[in-house]
């Protein structure tokens, strides 16, 4: 069986694995792929999708209604085959429904749809999430593409719309201290080592909606855009030939977490028989087209 989606228009290729339904490759004959080629050494992952959590839970257990679950750092999704529900040369929409099993770990009825859309400069992801039980269900989701690097990681800087409060809210062993660290007022961010020694630097409630990876001399590799973003997280590992940027829709425990799905802080809520749509895009070289 073939695991791979080849979505195609004039301008761009794109390629996504069925299982997690994980972009690996986006890109043309010029520009070649400007995600990350995954090298095990580094990281097993490209750009996965994080559901039904983002980030840690304290001590990878949650309680709903007074019964305890376990689960990994940004969910089981990423790991799950999805099912090709409908697709066109530039579009495809994968979808993971619930199961006995799921529930033994994430007790809601779900149907969770991950949508792909080649434009002519980029591509749209697209996150729809529908409740189908009976209760209001409790959920975060998020992407995590990285972003290949030629060179050193000081060679590159971020750049957003607008000038932001640089406000980094301080990750110690996955989960939110409570602490921040204050970089000023500025339109881009230099990238280093250093910057990532503690884990990710990231930012709640992002007011900017667009963000550019470029290079010293000027160059933009790439643009994210998202105008709904609860948080995004930046992240590479040292030495690694990446960049993520990662738009979220919730975050990790902090070190206070009572361990109550329901009082977690940014998770979102569905109520019965409705559904959420939540979508980010990726451009190359800056084009908003």
């Amino acid at each position: 069986m073939e695991t791979r989606i080849k979505l195609q228009n004039q301008s761009l290729v794109a390629e996504i694995d069925l299982l997690g339904a994980e972009l690996l490759f986006l890109g043309n004959e010029s520009s070649g792929n400007i995600l990350w080629s995954k090298q095990t050494d580094h990281w097993n992952r490209v750009a996965p999708n994080l559901f039904p959590i983002v980030g840690k839970l304290m001590n990878d257990s949650f309680t709903v209604q007074e019964r305890s679950y376990s689960m990994t750092q940004h969910g089981f999704a990423r790991d799950k085959e999805f099912e090709v529900i409908e697709q066109t040369e530039s579009s495809v929409r994968l979808r993971l429904v619930s199961t006995p099993e799921s529930m033994d770990v994430y007790p809601y009825s779900f149907v969770f749809d991950v949508c792909f859309s080649l434009s002519e400069s980029g591509i749209t992801i697209a996150y729809e999430t529908t409740n189908k039980g009976k209760e209001p269900m409790y959920y975060s989701v998020g992407g995590h593409p990285a972003f290949q690097l030629d060179e050193p990681l000081e060679n590159y800087f971020l750049e957003f719309d607008e000038a932001i409060q640089l406000e980094r809210e301080d990750l110690a062993g996955g989960y939110f201290t409570g602490e921040t660290q204050y970089y000023g007022v500025s339109t881009h961010l230099n990238l280093s080592d250093e910057l990532f020694e503690s884990d990710a630097f990231v930012l709640k409630s992002p007011h900017f909606r667009s963000v550019c990876l470029k290079h010293v001399d000027g160059k933009t590799l790439v643009q994210m855009n998202c105008d709904s973003w609860t948080a995004i997280g930046f992240w590479t590992k040292k030495d690694a030939p990446f960049i993520c940027i990662e738009p979220w829709w919730g975050w990790a425990d902090d070190v206070n977490s009572t361990g109550k799905l329901e009082e977690k802080a940014g998770i979102r809520i569905l109520e019965p028989e409705s559904k959420e749509l939540l979508t980010y895009s990726i451009h190359l070289r800056g084009s908003q087209n």
